[in-house]
C-alpha cells in the first residue's frame, strides 16, 4: 500500500482527525484513523496531552502507512515530561510540560521511518536531547548517553564515518578482514569496537598509509577485543585483551652487524626470540625495562657473542652461546637468567654423566683402575699385553698363531720341532 497518487504524484494522506486530548498514565501507541483501527489513540493534527506521572511514552504510528508531509502536533498540558518514540522504540523528541512539538514524517520506507522534530512558540531557544543525538549518542528522555550499537558480521567489511562509535563482532567459521578507513580521512577520536567471538582469525588492516598500534595489521584471536580509535595519522588500541592460549608466540629477527640493536615496533612483547645473522663483532640486544620473559634462541653465526640486557639497567646481561637457547627475564631493571636450578657441568654420575671434564678421569669415575683404565684405552693388543706385565718373548708366545711359531719365539730353530716336541 503506497501514499502517491498514481495519476497525478501527490501525495495522499489518511483520514484525518483534527484534535484529540490524552490523559497519559500508561505507554500508549497511536494509529492512523482507518475504518478497522481497534484502538481510539488515533495520530490526530493536534493532540493535547496531559501526563499523570513522568517517563511516560506515546509511539508514533507506522511511518509506512502514510505519506511523508505527514504530521502530527503535540501540546504538553500537564506538569510532567513526556517522550515520543517511533514505532521501533527510538526517541524522536522530549516534550517539557508546557511546550509545544510538531512531529512529521520524512522518510517512509520503513514502518519506523524518520520523523523531524519541530518546537512552537519557544521564548527562549532550547536543546532537545532527540535533535542533538548522532553517531555514537542517544537521547534519553531529555539526556543525552553514549551509544555504541553491536553489528554481527561474517564477511569481510569496510568501516566507514558512519561507523563511529559501532561495536563490530566477528562472527564467522572461518577467518576475516576488518578494514579501517585512512586516519586521516577521519580525523582524530574516531573510534570503533571489535570483537572476535568466532573459532578463526579477525585481521584489521588499516588503508593508507595508516598503522594500527606501529603495525600494517593487528592480529585477532578467538576471544579477544579492543577499542580502536584514530589520532588523525595512525590507530592505537585500547584495552586490546590477548586471549590465555594465544600469548605464547615466537618471532626471529636478524640482527647483522655488531654493537647494540633495541628491540622495537612489533618486536616487542612477544616471547620466543630467535636472533639470526652473520655478526660482525659482539652484539647486545636491549629489550625494554618492564616486566618481561625472554625465550631466546640464538642462531646467529661469526664466532662472537650474543648478549641480552635491559635498555637502561646496570646488569651485564645474559650471554647466550651461539647455537644455544635460554630463558631469561627482565625483572624491570635488569635481565637475569630465569634458569639456575638445571644441572650443572660437568653432570654428575647419579645423573647419568661422568662427573668430569676429561676422558681420564670420566674413566675414574666410572669405577676404572690403574690397571683397567691403561688397558681400556691401549692402541693396540701388544700394547695392552705389555700393560698386563707380558715382556716381549711371552707376548709372542701368546699371541702365536701355530705351535712353530710359539717355538721360534722361544729361539727353537723350525728344524728342531717335530710334532710338538724338541729333538
Amino acid at each position: 500500500m503506497t501514499y502517491t497518487d498514481v495519476f497525478g504524484g501527490a501525495n495522499i494522506y489518511p483520514s484525518d482527525i483534527s484534535y484529540s486530548a490524552v490523559t497519559l498514565t500508561a505507554d500508549i501507541t497511536l494509529n492512523w484513523p482507518e475504518e478497522t483501527s481497534a484502538t481510539s489513540n488515533f495520530a490526530t493534527s493536534i493532540i493535547d496531552v496531559t501526563a499523570s506521572s513522568g517517563g511516560l511514552s506515546i509511539f508514533l504510528p507506522a511511518a509506512n502507512k502514510a505519506s511523508t508531509g505527514q504530521t502530527i502536533l503535540f501540546n504538553n498540558r500537564g506538569a510532567q515530561t513526556f517522550l515520543v518514540k517511533d514505532s521501533a522504540g527510538t526517541q524522536v523528541v522530549s516534550i517539557a510540560s508546557g511546550t509545544q512539538w510538531q512531529v512529521y514524517i520524512s522518510v517512509n520506507t520503513t514502518a519506523a521511518g524518520s520523523w523531524v522534530s519541530l518546537q512552537y512558540g519557544a521564548s527562549v531557544s532550547q536543546a532537545n536531547a532527540s535533535a542533538l543525538a548522532g553517531t555514537g549518542i542517544v537521547a534519553v528522555g531529555t539526556l543525552l548517553a553514549q551509544s555504541m550499537p553491536v553489528t554481527a558480521f561474517n564477511s569481510d567489511y569496510t568501516a566507514g564515518t558512519s561507523d563511529r562509535a559501532r561495536t563490530y563482532v566477528w562472527n564467522a567459521t572461518g577467518s576475516g578482514t576488518l578494514t579501517l578507513p585512512d586516519a586521516a580521512t577521519m580525523g582524530n577520536n574516531w573510534f570503533i569496537n571489535a570483537i572476535n567471538s568466532s573459532g578463526g582469525d579477525l585481521s584489521v588492516v588499516p588503508s593508507g598509509t595508516s598503522l594500527i598500534d606501529g603495525l600494517a595489521s593487528k592480529l585477532y584471536q578467538p576471544t579477544e577485543s579492543s577499542v580502536i580509535v584514530s589520532d588523525g595519522t595512525d590507530y592505537y588500541t585500547l584495552g586490546f585483551g590477548q586471549a590465555v592460549q594465544f600469548v605464547f608466540d615466537y618471532t626471529t629477527i636478524a640482527i647483522p652487524g655488531s654493537g647494540a640493536y633495541t628491540l622495537s615496533g612489533s618486536e616487542l612483547n612477544r616471547v620466543v626470540y630467535k636472533f639470526t645473522g652473520i655478526l660482525t663483532g659482539n652484539r647486545t640486544v636491549k629489550v625494554p625495562d618492564t616486566v618481561q620473559q625472554y625465550w631466546v634462541d640464538n642462531a646467529t653465526t661469526g664466532s662472537y657473542t650474543l648478549t641480552i640486557t635491559s635498555a637502561t639497567g646496570s646488569g651485564p646481561g645474559v650471554v647466550i652461546n651461539q647455537g644455544a637457547r635460554s630463558i631469561l627475564y627482565c625483572n624491570g631493571a635488569d635481565v637475569v637468567n630465569a634458569d639456575t636450578a638445571s644441572l650443572s657441568s660437568p653432570i654428575s654420575v647419579a645423573n647419568g654423566g661422568t662427573g668430569a671434564g676429561t676422558a681420564g678421569a670420566a674413566l675414574i669415575n666410572l669405577g676404572g683402575t690403574s690397571v683397567g683404565i691403561p688397558i681400556f684405552t691401549a692402541a693396540s693388543e701388544s700394547a695392552a699385553l705389555s700393560t698386563l706385565g707380558g715382556t716381549s718373548v711371552g707376548i709372542a708366545i701368546f699371541t702365536a698363531a701355530t705351535e712353530q711359531a710359539a717355538w721360534t719365539a722361544l729361539g727353537v730353530a723350525p728344524a728342531g720341532v717335530v710334532d710338538g716336541g724338541v729333538f
